[in-house]
């Protein structure tokens, strides 16, 4: 079966890249943020042939300070070269320009309100908007993309720095806005070890879901930002010694010959590689605990075609390929009435693996969410 589908996709994909139906893109959206009182812009990479997959949803990727652009393109040119990674993901960047009307700057997103005298005198002015920054992200932003694009719910948050403090931050403030966090040399010593005290006397048990946290650091703290290494060596002996909770998976990664910029791609790369490897299946595998009356209808390209209905759960036949029967409602329709979790993944077979239909919009599995409506409607390809 696994031989099979992957001649099919491979077909599929060059013959989509022949006809030119569609290519990967970077779209810029601006947004006027209600939260900042401030237009702020984003921008969402959508894989090749998103377009054509009408039937698949992502996974989706924030990036922050992406107004570097180099953090954003190259995140979303790394993840589909990195081993162990079957899927495609929607990548979003989150940007912190200076504005000069305001003179206001990225550390104003990423950093609190400030007590110490050392961290005003060194931050000023460009501090203290974080708490509005992370009701930005979840208010406007999050939403925005969830509501044009067709997501799934397993997010990743990448920061790097101030941003990689800002996303654990968010951790602390809101501690399900994310499902991931990759956080590549954070600070987690401004303001006195504001953040990895912080870190350190969080309730973890608010966390709902299975959630990765990856930290890393390059050369900070030996010579240079010296303060940097005990306030991190904290955090990493806390997380190591002292966290147990069964829904937070903790890596921790040293770089010592790179330093605090250069750190970021093999940073991304060692955290993505894991999750990729130790995460993402059980993440996916996580479905809603109610269940919703769907009527899923597929239509056949044969008068006689007896086609069943298999996916992720078990009123979907547990990728059992002839439980589900599908009940013929015209020559060349199908359909079942199924109570289902979210999100639901299935194929349509002829009642046994060799038989697979592929389905118009789809290389992999068809994903649908089922709490959007009642019911969905697909059509199986036609070999030519």
């Amino acid at each position: 079966m696994k031989l099979k589908f992957f001649k099919t996709i491979i077909i599929a994909f060059f013959f989509n890249q022949m006809n030119a139906q569609s290519i990967a893109r970077v779209e810029n959206i601006k947004i006027h943020s209600k939260t900042l009182n401030q237009e702020r812009e984003i921008l969402i990479y959508t894989p090749v042939d998103y377009d054509w997959r009408v039937n698949e949803c992502f996974n989706v990727i924030y990036v922050f300070d992406s107004q570097n652009r180099e953090f954003f393109d190259y995140t979303n040119s790394i993840v589909s070269f990195l081993p162990n990674n079957g899927k495609s993901f929607i990548v979003v960047g989150i940007t912190s320009p200076f504005i000069e009307e305001i003179d206001y700057g990225r550390n104003n997103d990423f950093l609190p309100v400030l007590a110490t005298d050392e961290s005003i005198k060194r931050y000023g002015k460009y501090s203290g908007n974080a708490g509005n920054f992370v009701n930005y992200v979840e208010s406007e932003v999050i939403p925005y993309i969830n509501s044009n694009y067709r997501t799934l719910n397993q997010n990743i948050a990448v920061g790097h720095s101030l941003g990689a403090s800002f996303i654990l931050y968010s951790l602390i403030k809101k501690p399900n806005l994310f499902q991931n966090y990759i956080a590549i040399s954070p600070n987690l010593a401004y303001d006195d070890d504001k953040l990895s005290k912080e870190l350190i006397y969080l309730d973890y048990t608010k966390i709902n879901n299975q959630t990765f946290i990856y930290i890393s650091n390059a050369d900070e703290g030996i010579e240079y930002w010296k303060e940097w290494k005990p306030a991190r060596d904290r955090v990493y002996s806390f997380f190591k010694d002292s966290l147990k909770n069964k829904n937070i998976t903790v890596e921790i990664a040293e770089f010592p010959n790179n330093n605090h910029l250069n750190t970021f791609p093999p940073s991304l790369n060692n955290a993505l590689q894991f999750y990729f490897k130790n995460i993402q299946k059980n993440q996916d595998s996580e479905l809603s605990k109610e269940k919703f009356e769907v009527t899923i209808r597929v239509k056949v390209s044969e008068k006689g075609d007896i086609v069943y209905i298999t996916g992720n759960q078990p009123n979907l036949g547990d990728w059992n390929p002839n439980k589900n029967e599908m009940k013929k409602i015209s020559e060349l329709e199908r359909e079942i009435v199924l109570k289902i979790q979210s999100p639901a993944q299935f194929k349509f077979t002829k009642g046994s693996w060799e038989t697979e239909l592929q389905v118009v919009g789809t290389y992999n599995n068809v994903i649908i969410k089922p709490e959007m409506k009642k019911e969905f409607e697909f059509e199986i390809a036609v070999d030519k």
